[in-house]
């Protein structure tokens, strides 16, 4: 794990997330390629979901220089619990009071995904306890875009920073990073050869891209 590290606060933006890694090999691809995070999703149902034995491997195997990102949906509380690492990102129906419950038990750092909808965005972007929005399309991990051009005429009125997901790619990331300047972009199917499994070429042209 990362110690002291806030990996989440780069000296370059926009910070990259990689979601959905699945194996060792896929650190050292996001690691190699520039990447700040990865997401380890324990969403049940997801594709790109992870078994007991492959979380340890994976935390065994973590380069210095990711940040580990828990991402679940809805999540009991031993669950929730028991991730050894400082962020989690929830990607469910949780209410405010839910959020707030959970910071309060495990002291995780936050990060809010959101289907966009700009009430919505706003009305996350006040709660005291998360620290980044996840401004994401209509179901997460589908790889499905939302109206960009929405959520830019309420950036100026957020206070959190925004990482933008839902849909990203190589071929468009750079044209989302020079018209929304968001702290962050994340990927999941946008660098995948098929559904659940991370292709490495891909995930170096994403933050490439995403930098260039």
């Amino acid at each position: 794990m990362n110690g002291d590290q806030d990996l989440l606060l780069p000296t370059t933006l926009p910070l990259v997330k990689i979601c959905g890694v699945r194996t060792p090999a896929d650190l050292e691809a996001c690691a190699a390629a520039g990447a700040n995070a990865v997401g380890l999703v324990f969403a049940p149902g997801s594709p790109r979901e992870l078994d007991p034995a492959e979380v340890v491997d994976l935390i065994v195997e973590m380069p210095d220089a990711l940040e580990p990102i828990a991402l679940f949906a809805d999540p009991a509380n031993d669950l929730v619990d028991a991730w050894p690492g400082a962020w989690i990102q929830l990607h469910g129906e949780e209410t405010p009071e839910r959020v707030t419950a959970i910071a309060a038990m495990t002291g995780h750092r936050i990060i809010k995904a959101i289907p966009f909808d700009a009430d919505a965005v706003l009305a996350w972007d006040e709660h005291p306890d998360v620290e980044i929005l996840l401004i994401d399309g209509p179901r997460g991990g589908s790889g499905e875009p939302f109206d960009h051009a929405a959520l830019a005429a309420i950036l100026p009125k957020l206070t959190k920073p925004v990482v933008v997901a839902g849909g990203l790619d190589p071929e468009i990331v750079g044209e989302v990073v020079r018209n929304l300047e968001p702290f962050g972009v994340d990927v999941s199917s946008g660098v995948e050869s098929t559904r659940g499994m991370k292709d490495h070429d891909l995930i170096r042209s994403f933050v490439a891209a995403a930098r260039g």
